[in-house]
């Protein structure tokens, strides 16, 4: 700690929900200065130009890339997430809570995203929860800067989910659609996976 007292030097932004059960050290074996983290209800990303104007992401994303250097952008979605679990009701239990409501609308076009994919196995719940990582990632590239960084191949966004039942963590193949046994891990047979999430 005493060399990262006075600067940090993370590789890697993770964005990820505020859920107590996800811990982004033992999901990524990481320690100190390791890794910038955003935690938000949801592991949201707010669309560039959104209706419902929100920076705290943006804000995250451009010091990371802009003055700490990062090349890595990780989003890591989680099953059983109560924020999904939301919108998939449609909002109606979070009524009573204005802010938690404002929010949850950024997950909107992931709940379009899950409405529109064809029908696979899994919970919805579960299938939801996917898709929702899949859309963040489109959402970061919403940011005209941050597309021209990954088009550039100077950033890498991806897409992680974890199985909380099983402990598992899956890596999001983006051409095909689908999470995948993260490389050099074995894989399994996950009860859980959702399948096809385009």
């Amino acid at each position: 700690m005493a060399e990262l007292a006075f600067a940090q030097k993370p590789e890697h932004l993770f964005i990820t929900c505020v859920d107590s059960r996800v811990v982004p050290s033992i999901i990524t074996a990481s320690g100190p200065g390791d890794l910038f983290i955003n935690r938000n209800v949801g592991n949201l990303v707010p669309r560039h130009g959104s209706r419902v104007p929100d920076d705290s992401v943006a804000a995250t994303v451009e010091y990371a890339t802009e003055v700490l250097g990062i090349r890595t952008i990780t989003v890591c979605g989680h099953s059983n997430c109560g924020a999904m679990a939301a919108l998939l009701a449609g909002g109606a239990e979070v009524e009573h809570l204005p802010g938690l409501a404002r929010w949850l609308r950024h997950g909107n076009h992931s709940l379009a995203r899950f409405l529109a994919a064809e029908p696979a196995d899994g919970p919805p719940l579960a299938r939801l929860c996917q898709a929702n990582v899949a859309q963040q990632l489109d959402n970061l590239l919403t940011y005209p800067w941050l597309r021209n960084r990954v088009e550039a191949g100077r950033l890498e966004l991806v897409g992680l989910y974890l199985d909380l039942e099983t402990a598992n963590v899956r890596i999001l193949d983006r051409p095909a659609g689908t999470f995948v046994p993260v490389p050099g891990e074995t894989p399994d047979d996950d009860p859980h996976d959702a399948g096809a999430l385009a």
